[in-house]
């Protein structure tokens, strides 16, 4: 026998539960009454200084979005010009949640523009990026640039 089970049974060893449960402090009421944003947008709720912050965005979309378009397709490789659109969503996304978090934009063009482009160098850094190259099959030099990346590898 352990030294432990000869001091005390087995049984004692442990809380039982039904004395654990009424130990248990009661929960607290839930607040009742409206909830503290009363904002609606698409459904959810959303915090009243977020308007300032969507119109801020509006404008800023309606001003600088040619040119978020444009310093994305510069700096996309020629092949990638067509991704231009998806990577200025991914900016207006990534400025959105900046502007979330509380943090201020002082030069909104300069800021736009370093966005996009690190998001483009972001694009080419990972892996995903680099699986996913598309070959067309039927052009020969696509097929010889394959065979010759195939035998690089091996």
């Amino acid at each position: 026998m352990s030294i432990l089970a000869d001091h005390m049974p087995l049984a004692q060893v442990g809380v039982r539960a039904d004395e654990h449960e009424k130990r248990k402090d009661p929960l607290p009421e839930r607040p009742r009454g409206p909830h503290p944003y009363e904002v609606r947008v698409a459904g959810r709720f959303s915090r009243p200084e977020d308007a300032v912050l969507r119109e801020l965005l509006a404008q800023w979309a309606a001003e600088y979005h040619r040119m978020v378009v444009a310093v994305a397709a510069r700096t996309l490789r020629a092949e990638d010009r067509a991704l231009a659109e998806d990577v200025a969503q991914d900016v207006w996304l990534a400025v959105w949640q900046h502007l979330l978090s509380g943090q201020h934009v002082g030069n909104p063009a300069g800021f736009l523009a370093v966005a996009a482009r690190r998001r483009v160098y972001a694009h080419y850094a990972s892996a995903r990026a680099r699986r996913e190259q598309c070959t067309d099959y039927s052009d020969a030099a696509a097929v010889a640039r394959l065979a010759s990346w195939l035998e690089a590898a091996a």
